[in-house]
C-alpha cells in the first residue's frame, strides 16, 4: 500500500507536535468529503501515447475485477490469467498497448500494484483516493519493448493490488485491463525490440538485507544489454525519503518524529560484484501524500505510471558471454547509513544478440565507476526541533568497452554525469518546513567501430519545492497550509558525427496548494496548475489546466 500505517490515526490532520513531519506527510489521509462528495475523476494533461493507425486486435485480460481484500481468507490478489497475442493480429508488431481503466467510490486510501507478464514486470502503479460519489480513471502503458515475451505465446498475467476494507475504509477498485497488438504498415514498421528478456524477480531491500542478487545466464552472441529498474521506497519513512533530516538531527531531536537516513537514495546495480550503474529514483507523490486536497483531481508526476529507470550495461557483455550464470544484484545506498524502512521492484534486463554469429567476444577496456555516489551534508542544529541542513550527492562515472561481432569490433562508453542537492528549513518540530530539492541527471552512450560515431545524451531535471504550514491558537483552531512545485524536465539527442539527427523534450510542471482550517470555521480548499510541453518525431504538443477544489475551471 502506498500509505504507511501512521495515517490509519486520523482521517484529519492531528494537531499533536509529535511526530509533526511525519503527520505533514500523511496525517491528512482519504477525506473523501473535502470537496463535498465529488470532484473530478483523476486525469493528466501529459501527452497521450502515440497510436500506429494500423489495424490492431485487443484482448481483454481482467474485466472489472473487484479488489477489497488482500488479506482475505483467501486474499482476492493476486489476480491471475493468461494474455494470448491474438491470431488475427499475428507479430512482429508495431506497437503493444496495456490500457487500464478504474473505478472507485466511498473511502480509502491510495493503494500501489504491479503488472507482470510471463515475471517479467511492466508497469508499477499506484490508485487514486476516491470520492464518496465515486472516480473513475484510465492508464495507457506502452509495453512494446515487452514484445519478445508475446512473441513467445501465451503468457501469465499477474495484476496484485493489496486493498483493505472495513467499515470506515469502504472504497473497492473494481478494475479493467486489456492489450491492443498493433500490425505493421510501411509506415508504422515492427518495433525494435530486444531479442530476449531477463528479469530478477521481485526484489525487496530493508536494514536487515540492504542488497539482493540473482543469478542470470546471458545468450553467448550477446551484443548489447540494457536494464531498467522498478523501484519504490515504502513504510512510514522512505515514501517520503526525499524530505527525511541528516541521521544526527534524526537522533538529536527524536521528539520531532523526523525521519532520518538523509534525503538521497540511490539504487546500484551490480553484476558479480561490480557496481555497473545506478538508479536515483524521482520524488513520486501518491494521492494520499502530504495532503490529498493536492491531488484532486490531479494526481503527482509519475504517480500513475512510475518510471522504470534504464542503464546501458552494454559496455558489460563482453564479460558475460563465458556461458557461465552470473550474479546480478541490486542494493540502496548507504549516504547516511541504510534506508529506514523497506526499497522494492524488479529489475529487466533486455539482451540484443548478433544474429550473424552463434558467439561474440569482448572486453570491458576502462572501467571509472564509483562503488557509492559522493555525498555531502551541511547540518545546522538550532535546538528545539528546529535544524536547517543541506545535502548533496554526486556521481561522475565512465565505463567503456567492447564486442566482436560478425560485422566488426563495435566499442561503447556510457558516462554518466549525475548530480543531486537537498536544502531544507525545518522549524516549530516540523509544522514550518521550507524543502528545495533538486536532481539533474545527464547520461551518455557513445558506439563506434561499426559505421560513423553514435552519440545519445539524455538529460533529465527534477525539481521538487515544498512549503508546509501548520498551527494552532489558544481556541484550539488549527490551519494548514500545504504548497508544492513538481517538475520534470527531459531532453533527448542523438549524432551521428557532428550532426544531430534527432532531439526530443519533455517539459511537465504541477503547482497544486492545499488549506485547510478547523475550529471557528471549517476550509477546505485546493488548487491545482499542470502544464506539459513536448517536442519531438510526432511534432510539438502542449496542454495546460488549472483546478480549483476538485474541477477544472480552464
Amino acid at each position: 500500500m502506498a500509505v504507511h500505517p501512521l495515517i490509519r490515526r486520523a482521517g484529519r490532520l492531528a494537531g499533536a507536535v509529535l511526530l509533526a513531519l511525519t503527520g505533514a506527510l500523511t496525517a491528512a489521509g482519504p477525506a473523501h468529503a473535502d470537496f463535498g462528495t465529488d470532484y473530478h475523476d483523476p486525469f493528466t494533461v501529459a501527452k497521450p501515447l502515440t497510436r500506429p493507425d494500423t489495424r490492431s486486435c485487443t484482448v481483454e485480460v481482467m474485466h472489472d475485477q473487484p479488489f477489497r481484500s488482500g488479506y482475505g481468507n483467501p486474499p482476492d490478489t493476486p489476480y491471475t490469467a493468461t494474455a494470448t497475442p491474438p491470431a488475427d493480429c499475428a507479430g512482429p508488431w508495431s506497437a503493444v498497448v496495456l490500457d487500464l481503466h478504474g473505478q472507485v467510490a466511498g473511502r480509502q486510501f491510495d493503494r500501489l500494484f504491479t503488472v507482470r507478464v510471463g515475471g517479467v514486470q511492466v508497469l508499477l502503479s499506484s490508485t487514486p483516493e476516491p470520492s464518496k460519489d465515486g472516480i473513475e480513471w484510465a492508464l495507457e502503458r506502452d509495453v512494446t519493448r515487452y514484445a519478445p515475451l508475446f512473441a513467445a505465446g501465451s503468457q501469465p498475467f499477474v495484476f496484485d493490488l493489496v486493498n483493505v476494507t472495513d467499515d470506515t475504509y469502504t472504497g473497492v477498485f473494481r478494475i479493467s485491463a486489456s492489450l491492443t497488438f498493433y500490425t505493421t504498415s510501411a509506415r508504422w514498421p515492427a518495433a525494435r525490440t530486444a531479442d530476449r528478456l531477463l528479469t530478477t524477480g521481485p526484489f525487496g531491500l530493508d536494514r536487515a538485507t540492504p542488497s539482493r542478487t540473482t543469478e542470470l545466464s546471458f545468450p553467448p552472441n550477446l551484443e548489447r544489454l540494457t536494464a531498467e529498474v522498478y523501484a519504490r521506497g515504502g513504510g512510514t519513512c522512505e515514501e517520503f525519503a526525499y524530505a527525511s533530516a541528516p541521521e544526527e538531527f534524526a537522533r538529536a531531536n527524536t521528539g520531532t518524529g523526523v525521519c532520518g537516513q538523509g534525503p538521497f537514495r540511490e539504487l546500484r546495480l551490480t553484476v558479480d560484484g561490480r557496481v555497473v550503474g545506478a538508479a536515483w529514483p524521482y520524488p513520486v507523490i501518491y494521492t494520499g501524500g502530504w495532503d490529498p486536497l493536492l491531488w484532486r483531481p490531479t494526481p503527482g508526476i509519475f504517480a500513475f505510471d512510475l518510471p522504470a529507470y534504464r542503464l546501458d550495461l552494454t559496455p558489460y557483455a563482453g564479460l558475460l558471454v563465458d556461458g557461465r550464470p552470473h550474479r546480478v544484484g541490486i542494493a540502496v545506498n548507504a549516504a547516511e547509513a541504510r534506508s529506514n524502512d523497506l526499497w522494492t521492484g524488479q529489475v529487466n534486463l533486455f539482451a540484443e544478440v548478433d544474429h550473424g554469429t552463434d558467439r561474440t567476444t569482448g572486453q570491458l577496456t576502462d572501467y571509472r565507476v564509483a562503488p557509492e555516489a559522493t555525498t555531502g551534508t551541511a547540518l545546522a542544529d538550532h535546538g528545539g526541533g528546529s535544524g536547517d541542513w543541506t545535502v548533496t550527492a554526486a556521481r561522475h562515472d565512465l565505463a567503456r568497452g567492447w564486442m566482436q561481432t560478425s560485422h566488426g569490433r563495435v566499442t561503447t562508453e556510457v558516462r554518466d554525469d549525475l548530480a543531486f542537492g537537498s536544502t531544507q528549513r525545518f522549524r516549530a518540530n516540523g509544522n514550518d518546513l521550507t524543502l528545495r530539492n533538486r536532481t539533474d541527471l545527464t547520461r551518455t552512450t557513445a558506439t563506434w567501430g561499426s559505421g560513423p560515431r553514435r552519440t545519445t545524451t539524455v538529460r533529465e531535471s527534477q525539481p521538487l519545492d515544498v512549503t508546509y504550514r501548520y498551527g494552532e491558537d489558544a481556541a484550539g483552531n488549527t490551519d494548514q497550509r500545504t504548497a508544492m512545485d513538481l517538475g520534470y524536465h527531459r531532453e533527448a539527442t542523438t549524432a551521428t558525427g557532428a550532426r544531430v539527427t534527432d532531439r526530443s523534450t519533455v517539459d511537465h510542471t504541477l503547482r497544486p496548494t492545499a488549506h485547510r482550517h478547523d475550529g471557528d470555521t471549517t476550509v477546505r480548499t485546493g488548487t491545482s496548475a499542470e502544464e506539459y510541453r513536448s517536442t519531438g518525431p510526432d511534432g510539438p504538443y502542449h496542454r495546460a489546466v488549472t483546478t480549483v477544489d476538485g474541477w477544472p475551471v480552464g
